[in-house]
């Protein structure tokens, strides 16, 4: 491993000359030292025999310029070289093969053709016989793409774990690490697929250069020719109930419709009937309606549609886009966040916790505003085990239609309740919402969940008697009541907290924790989620007696939590919690089970399932 890693933020071992100011990009994993003057410098001294340069994350184009100048590098006395922190990946060796004692490196920060900027996180001194792994990453939709994790193992044991790539030029180098063979890399960025390499080799004092690196698309992330349901905009029905489906299939036959899930080892699907509308056919795209079977077990269905012909056979499929319930929730609950600055891998890791502390408050729904990059936000919320509606605000990448679709969208959760997802500022044309929400008159329950708060009051709010409306974006009391409805709005606070929303006799309840009048509930980025659950022994199918501990470090109690147990086929009781369902995979395998437990404050709450 490298000898030492020395924060730029240390005052003691690196100076600074001219304005550096510190950085946390957007919540990014390290802290760095950020300038754009002309001749700004920063001065390390070391002993050893080489070292490396750690530079920040670039900024991506939803927040501003990356780093742009260039740096003039000076080890001791000897001749100064110049590095370009737009092409470089973030760790760059800058000396090798230095006599054994002290030494100086400083770094100049100079205009490049008039463009300034740079991020630097730190500085590692180089053990010793350690040499360097460098690739170039890229991957489909290749615009979306920031950074991603590299997992370094040697003979299975972790050697570094860091986040790597300029996105500007896909460059990525980790440094420091011990000559020798047996290393593996492993590569993961939310939304796409993981990829492994195996058999590398780390050469002393030199630098090992993989191919090209290219990751494909978690294809669980974008529907493939269906037009609706879709990710972000689902269809919410019961047993024996139908709803619409559209997709491209031009003249060709349309066969086997299918709604599956998955739960870690098991799958859960079942075929479903489709009756098509010939009326709504226009070139390539058909439309149809689907009915769901009396025994299609609740939970968060994949849509898959065979199609055949001319053109030969594949299946369209809309992935995420189908949720069962086996009741209309009378007083809906909600999960709601928004602005947590998901541009890439680090930011996606912190929102996927906040998914898996989701399922086990199993809210009906969970709302989503003024979010950034949908290619990371689609992957972190594969873990999530119910639909969700999402806007994206100031800081969007342009193009997230392609994963959510139209910024204006309702979802009908049973007569009586609807979400209008709207993501536009209020000063737009607001025909198509408000024809959305006049269509439901009747539902006794309606909520909004925007990007911003500010809709009109009378002629729209209170018109529609908006009970709830959600965003993350914008001025005032971030909980407060609008209109004569009267509209509670619920906003963010900060980007480190959630909210839970509960409704009672049709109205909203509460919305903050431990009953103060604005204040979400904490959620620090850097600590350890506080609802999480544990399993005992590990929870994969192989053990038919299985203890889930849910341990909760806040003060709010929550009732109901949702634990989900996946054992060996057969039939279970459960102690310690209310049994909700037990379902047997397709291939009779493994029994599923969701349990009910209810976790107190800063306490702990068990269930076990064995069998019987």
């Amino acid at each position: 491993m490298s000898k030492e890693w020395v924060s730029a933020l240390d005052t003691a071992r690196v100076l600074r000359s001219e304005t550096w100011r510190e950085s946390l990009f957007r919540y990014a994993r390290t802290a760095c030292l950020e300038t754009e003057d002309n001749g700004a410098a920063l001065t390390f001294e070391f002993t050893g025999t080489g070292v490396a340069l750690g530079l920040g994350q670039h900024a991506v184009s939803a927040y501003g310029k990356p780093s742009l100048g260039k740096l003039i590098v000076t080890v001791d006395d000897g001749s100064p070289h110049i590095l370009y922190p737009g092409n470089e990946a973030r760790e760059v060796v800058l000396a090798r093969g230095l006599t054994q004692g002290k030494h100086q490196v400083r770094i100049d920060h100079r205009l490049n053709r008039g463009e300034t900027g740079c991020r630097i996180s730190g500085f590692r001194v180089l053990a010793e016989h350690s040499g360097e792994l460098s690739f170039v990453l890229n991957g489909e939709e290749n615009g979306f793409f920031v950074d991603a994790r590299a997992v370094v193992r040697r003979r299975n044991q972790i050697v570094r774990n860091a986040l790597v790539r300029n996105w500007l030029s896909g460059a990525c180098r980790l440094t420091g690490l011990p000559a020798g063979k047996g290393y593996s890399l492993e590569l993961v960025a939310c939304g796409w697929a993981s990829q492994k390499i195996e058999g590398i080799a780390i050469q002393k004092e030199r630098e090992t250069r993989l191919p090209p690196v290219y990751l494909h698309r978690n294809s669980e992330t974008i529907p493939q020719g269906v037009r609706f349901p879709v990710l972000g905009h689902p269809t919410i029905r019961r047993p024996k109930e139908s709803f619409r489906v559209r997709l491209g299939a031009y003249d060709h036959t349309i066969g086997q419709v299918k709604l599956s899930r998955r739960i870690g080892p098991a799958t859960i699907s079942r075929t479903v009937a489709f009756e098509e509308d010939s009326s709504a056919k226009f070139y390539y795209d058909r439309e149809g309606t689907i009915k769901l079977s009396q025994d299609i077990p609740p939970g968060l269905y994949d849509l898959s549609i065979k199609v055949s012909g001319s053109r030969g056979d594949f299946t369209r499929q809309s992935p995420r886009s189908v949720y069962v319930v086996r009741d209309y929730p009378k007083d809906p609950v909600f999960i709601t966040f928004g602005h947590l600055d998901t541009q890439g891998q680090y930011q996606a890791e912190y929102e996927r916790r906040l998914a898996e502390i989701a399922n086990l408050i199993a809210p009906d729904m969970v709302l989503i505003s003024n979010a950034v990059n949908p290619a990371y936000i689609s992957g972190s919320h594969l873990v999530l085990e119910m639909p969700y509606a999402i806007t994206f605000g100031n800081h969007q990448f342009y193009g997230h239609e392609k994963w959510y679709g139209d910024q204006v969208g309702i979802t009908d959760y049973g007569p009586d309740l609807c979400i209008l997802n709207f993501g536009h500022p209020w000063h737009v044309d607001l025909s198509q919402a408000d024809a959305l929400l006049s269509s439901r008159a009747q539902a006794k329950i309606k909520i909004i969940n925007a990007f911003e708060h500010n809709a009109p009051v009378e002629t729209f709010l209170d018109r529609h008697k908006i009970k709830l409306i959600h965003d993350a974006h914008g001025p005032g009391e971030k909980v407060m009541t609008i209109g004569t409805t009267p509209t509670t709005r619920v906003g963010k606070i900060n980007s480190s907290s959630f909210r839970v929303v509960r409704f009672k006799d049709g109205h909203v309840a509460s919305t903050t924790y431990r009953g103060d009048a604005v204040a979400p509930i904490p959620f620090d980025r850097a600590g350890p989620p506080p609802l999480s659950v544990t399993y005992d022994p590990d929870n994969d199918g192989k053990h038919d007696k299985v203890t889930a501990t849910v341990t909760n470090m806040l003060k709010d109690a929550f009732p109901d939590c949702r634990v989900t147990f996946v054992l060996p086929a057969g039939t279970y009781a459960v102690d310690g919690g209310r049994l909700e369902t037990m379902i047997t995979s397709d291939n009779g395998k493994y029994t599923v089970l969701t349990v009910r437990v209810d976790a107190p404050a800063k306490g702990t709450a068990r269930a076990t399932a064995w069998i019987t």
